[in-house]
């Protein structure tokens, strides 16, 4: 290793006794790391720097508890150190620990003014303080004062539904409230995960505290909040479970597994360009993926892995059982490696499992497999030949020469739900031609299989409504509203389809949501939210709604009528 390598020219070197130091400690070889703290000792009585080291080791494999006691003891030697202090102030923030970190980056900063990291991450805690914390039940939302009750009130619900459920699964209760910071700017977010811009990621677990982008930050159809939210809370219980020791092809890949158990159509889902990782052996065996994240060889190797590392875990449940990767959790816990983790709780060595887990893939993907293999790979494989064969002909007008190509891609891929999904043309070819149900049939294929998929959602929404399902539309709106909550249209559709379902709370939270985004028409808007309490009995709601908006329109004659109608009734006033 370089560490030895440095030392064989400079055995005074305390860097790298350092790096020694920090590599045993992370293998769990204590008498090695026994020797590097000695040495570093014996250098300098006070070795702040090992034990800083030691630190930022522990950080990047996310045990930020560590990270926090390493960075301590580094201070403790050395009180003036930028480093130290730095380290103290990053690790504290992450553990949601927000006045200390403050206090000892402003203390950084104080002898150190030229350091990027610092100065960004005090700006950011700046703007922090401008933004309004929502506190309810096991959660604490932190986030821009516009939108913070919109994003609170779809979010607590899911996040108290996730808690439970992977409570259940991982038999495991991390400690409460747990913290989500969400941002406008995805350049905040990044400065709030690594100290600079630039990261590409959506959001981050430190275990208790929870940051991500609000929806706001990116372009519609660019993420799934909700879903990006359920991942992150995940890595809560994973890592605390593991005492933040479970590698990260395994924390990744149920985070992601997590996602598809909680929706049907969230988390990555089967793409060509997998396929043609897989085809062509882009993508590390099980005992090797983690390289997949930390040593990638190719620019999108990582981003494959998270989905291949998800499918790992679906296949270790699906053939070792429902607790098989709750005790990896608690195996890799306990200090054991890879390989024996595999013995421990598979029983297989790790050479197994990688056959066991590359013939059940190539069994689960057997059709599209051979879509890719099939034809001119130099374009893309029989697949991708036809997809492009069937939008020539759409565009060209050949509605039914366009269908039966289409189909015939559909049945070389059909679990495709990804951009420009033989499905979604299909629907568009039905419904053009008067058959709503045979188009309803096909987009409810996108839609299934697509988190973010606003287009194929919204005309879902149409052709239920157009079919007179009413309740059936509330599905797609609602996942519209995970893709995007900023369209005043859709809560409106969406309360009026609840109400007519008698989903009063829904109606009433859609009702809301309308208000929250400052509509044209406001006062429509609160007559509205009134007409949906008072259906849901809530006469007293209602009148307090009603009155504002008469002291605000007194003249407002479906305010006036709708008050008088409260006071003339006990019984809840019907929805239209």
């Amino acid at each position: 290793m370089a560490a030895r390598r440095a030392l064989s020219s400079d055995s005074t070197s305390l860097a790298a006794w350092a790096l020694i130091g920090a590599s045993a400690w992370l293998s769990g070889d204590t008498s090695r790391y026994s020797v590097a703290r000695a040495a570093a000792h014996r250098l300098n009585p006070r070795p702040s720097d090992f034990y800083a080291e030691l630190a930022e080791a522990a950080a990047r494999q996310r045990r930020y508890g560590d990270g926090v006691r390493f960075a301590r003891e580094a201070l403790a030697l050395d009180s003036t150190s930028t480093r130290a202090l730095g380290l103290v102030g990053t690790n504290a923030l992450r553990a949601g620990e927000m006045e200390e970190g403050r206090l000892r980056l402003e203390r950084a900063f104080a002898i150190d003014p030229f350091n990027l990291w610092h100065k960004n991450t005090l700006d950011l805690l700046d703007r922090l303080r401008t933004f309004r914390t929502i506190d309810r039940g096991r959660f604490r939302i932190v986030a821009p004062a516009e939108e913070a009750e919109l994003l609170a009130t779809y979010l607590m619900p899911l996040l108290e539904e996730a808690f439970d459920a992977l409570a259940t699964r991982y038999r495991y209760r991390p400690p409460t409230p747990v913290r989500l910071e969400l941002y406008r700017r995805h350049a905040d977010f990044s400065v709030r995960t690594v100290g600079l811009t630039g990261l590409g990621a959506l959001g981050v677990s430190f275990g208790p505290v929870l940051a991500m982008d609000a929806p706001s930050a990116r372009e519609r159809g660019d993420f799934n909040w909700g879903s990006t939210a359920w991942h992150e809370l995940a890595h809560t219980f994973t890592l605390g479970l593991s005492e933040s020791r479970a590698p990260r092809w395994l924390s990744e890949g149920l985070s992601v597994l997590e996602e598809r158990r909680a929706r049907p159509s969230w988390g990555a889902q089967v793409s060509m360009e997998y396929l043609a990782a897989v085809r062509n052996g882009r993508l590390r065996s099980p005992s090797q993926l983690n390289d997949g994240f930390v040593r990638p060889r190719y620019p999108n190797e990582t981003i494959l892995s998270y989905y291949h590392a998800s499918l790992v875990c679906e296949m270790i449940e699906a053939q070792f059982g429902p607790s098989a990767l709750v005790d990896m959790l608690g195996a890799y816990r306990d200090g054991l490696p890879t390989p024996q983790v595999f013995a421990r709780v598979l029983r297989v060595t790790p050479e197994q499992l990688d056959a066991r887990f590359d013939s059940w893939l190539r069994a689960k993907f057997a059709v599209p497999l051979r879509s890719v293999a099939n034809g001119d790979s130099a374009h893309g494989g029989a697949f991708v030949n036809a997809m492009r064969s069937g939008i020539a002909l759409v565009d060209a007008g050949s509605a039914d020469s366009a269908r039966a190509v289409l189909l015939r891609a559909q049945a070389l891929f059909p679990q495709y739900a990804g951009p420009n999904a033989p499905a979604e043309y299909l629907a568009r070819i039905a419904r053009d031609r008067g058959d709503l149900r045979g188009a309803l049939d096909q987009i409810v294929r996108v839609t299934a299989g697509s988190e973010r998929a606003w287009d194929a959602n919204m005309l879902e929404a149409e052709l239920r409504e157009a079919l007179g399902d009413s309740a059936g539309a509330i599905a797609p709106l609602e996942r519209l509203n995970w893709i995007s909550p900023y369209d005043v249209a859709v809560h409106a559709r969406l309360a009026e389809h609840a109400s007519r379902a008698g989903r009063h709370a829904m109606a009433i939270r859609e009702r809301r949501a309308v208000l929250a985004l400052d509509p044209a028409d406001p006062l429509e808007a609160r007559y509205q939210l009134a007409r949906s309490l008072a259906a849901s009995g809530d006469a007293a709601s209602a009148r307090r709604e009603l009155l504002a908006v008469l002291e605000q329109a007194p003249s407002f004659e479906k305010g006036q009528a709708l008050l008088l109608e409260l006071r003339g009734a006990r019984m809840p006033v019907s929805t239209p």
